[in-house]
């Protein structure tokens, strides 16, 4: 197999440039290097294609700004990063699994999630120990281990423990998984993919090359077998969107949703502890380490109304001491590869802090929460399935050439009512324990001092699913393209009750494990 290489488009001396490759992956975030780390140790061709620099920048900064037709959507520009890496290079590193508590019997989108589901349960292991997480997945056991009798009484009132595992800071940037022994063999960043070469006289049209573009203009064309677009939720449908595009509609027909039900969590709080509590909370669900990794709990209901929106609950301790806030700059500025901001007189002023930080962390394997610190509960639900809430392409061009890209989205009124009734039936469930555990104090929204918010969880643009709305099948492929597959937090038909950069993980090793095996994939369900 040939030796890595990195080039820059941008600063390469060729304007034009051509390149061949089994497998061209589109993205280089989290599920592209996976995919690329992964098909690489088998001596599979693959071309590494990353739109941003080595560093990651924000979507202004590299020229994908959208325009907004309804509301604001934060997730689009403070929640998408451009770069090596990708989001998780700035946000990433909460892993937990969508789990059996996602299921919702009849639901809409009941079948893609049981599917999705296996997944995450096939696959758990395989991620976990190709980032270096060797024991045995305890997402559910490690919480009930470590209450002990408090986490059994806990979850006989119908809430289910559930504990995130944090990626160590040094591994939080997945980049590293490039340089390891049998990496991608060509990683190309500051390419921008402008326009697709697609295939038309086949039974299914087929991509034959992609041309990407540079700001300076230089050009890579990259000709591959089978092409996987790793670009985000709203970057993959974009991309998706332009392909169709480029071949006078003829990929998609008009039932086919791609670039609709955009989606997110919705995140607010919805109660608080009295002061008088908050250092028993704190230490108690206070976060803790297992070796190098942080752990975080979280609940979830065990058992969920029909139809209700999947959520989860987790505890927010508002640190605002100086040694914290400097810790958390110094460590976001590691993870996305750019120096700190800060100066040297608050490391002066923060010296207590940190050997306060450093005490917990070594020594009781806990984050050093200080005492007086507010504790609430916040709330993670998923939007409803809202076919209007897009992202589509508009007329007018990008500094690329490309057509710049329109999101529509909102928050409904459904929504702000089961962010109501999810609440109060999270706060009674906890409540129930009074004489064990501190009282909540609900916040109800119209007395709340903040909005619900997105978390920056953007999913559902291309979506997995067995109906004819459905953008990819079972297997990933995109329908009506015979060798392009999405991995993406976008084929998720919705939020769930998980972040969703680990199911994304476990979906991208899934698709890697198909490649693998003599490119033997199975035939999808008819469409309903």
């Amino acid at each position: 197999m040939s030796k890595q290489t990195w080039i820059d488009l941008d600063g390469s001396k060729s304007k034009h440039q051509f390149i061949s490759a089994d497998v061209c992956i589109i993205g280089a975030g989290a599920a592209g290097i996976y995919l690329a780390a992964e098909l690489s140790k088998k001596d599979i061709d693959v071309v590494l294609i990353e739109a941003g620099p080595s560093k990651s920048v924000d979507s202004n900064t590299i020229g994908f700004s959208a325009i907004f037709n309804n509301n604001y959507y934060p997730g689009s520009v403070e929640g998408r990063s451009f770069g090596m890496g990708g989001t998780t290079s700035r946000w990433g590193g909460v892993l937990v699994p969508h789990t059996n508590y996602d299921l919702r019997e009849g639901g809409i989108f009941n079948d893609a999630w049981i599917h999705i589901i296996n997944i995450v349960k096939e696959n758990t292991s395989d991620v976990l120990r190709a980032l270096g997480r060797l024991q045995k997945s305890d997402f559910h056991s490690y919480p009930l281990i470590l209450l002990g009798s408090l986490g059994k009484k806990l979850e006989k009132t119908g809430l289910k423990l559930q504990s995130a595992l944090h990626l160590p800071f040094l591994k939080k940037n997945l980049v590293y998984l490039l340089n390891k022994k049998n990496s991608a063999n060509k990683v190309y960043f500051n390419a921008v993919v402008k326009s697709w070469n697609v295939k038309k006289d086949s039974v299914e049209p087929s991509i034959k090359s992609l041309l990407a573009v540079s700001k300076n203009h230089n050009e890579l064309i990259v000709n591959a077998n089978k092409f996987i677009i790793t670009a985000g939720a709203i970057e993959s449908a974009r991309i998706l969107l332009e392909i169709d595009k480029s071949t006078n509609h003829k990929v998609f027909d008009n039932r086919t949703a791609v670039g609709s039900y955009l989606s997110d969590h919705l995140s607010i709080k919805i109660a608080s502890f009295s002061p008088r509590d908050w250092q028993q909370i704190a230490g108690v669900f206070g976060p803790r380490f297992n070796e190098d990794w942080m752990r975080t709990f979280r609940l979830l209901e065990g058992v969920s109304p029909k139809n209700s929106p999947r959520a989860y609950v987790h505890f927010i301790f508002e640190n605002e001491y100086r040694g914290f806030k400097i810790a958390k700059e110094l460590l976001k500025a590691f993870q996305s590869r750019r120096m700190p901001s800060i100066q040297f007189k608050d490391f002066i002023f923060a010296g207590s802090d940190f050997a306060k930080l450093t005490y917990s962390r070594l020594i009781k394997s806990t984050l050093h929460i200080p005492s007086g610190t507010p504790v609430h509960l916040q709330l993670g639900i998923e939007q409803s399935p809202c076919r209007i809430n897009r992202v589509f392409l508009t007329d007018s061009l990008d500094m690329y050439g490309r057509n710049i890209l329109a999101i529509n989205w909102s928050i409904t009124d459904l929504d702000l009512k089961l962010i109501e009734e999810t609440s109060i039936r999270f706060i009674s469930k906890w409540n129930s324990l009074k004489t064990i555990l501190p009282n909540l104090e609900y916040i109800p929204l119209k007395d709340s001092d903040e909005k619900p918010y997105d978390a920056y969880h953007p999913v559902g643009t291309c979506r997995m699913g067995y109906d004819a709305e459905s953008t990819v099948d079972q297997n990933l492929k995109v329908r009506g393209l015979e060798n392009a597959w999405v991995v993406s937090t976008g084929v998720l038909p919705s939020a769930g009750s998980a972040n969703p950069t680990f199911t994304m993980l476990c979906i991208a090793n899934h698709l890697a494990k198909q490649f693998l095996n003599n490119n033997n994939y199975s035939r999808d369900r008819d469409i309903k």
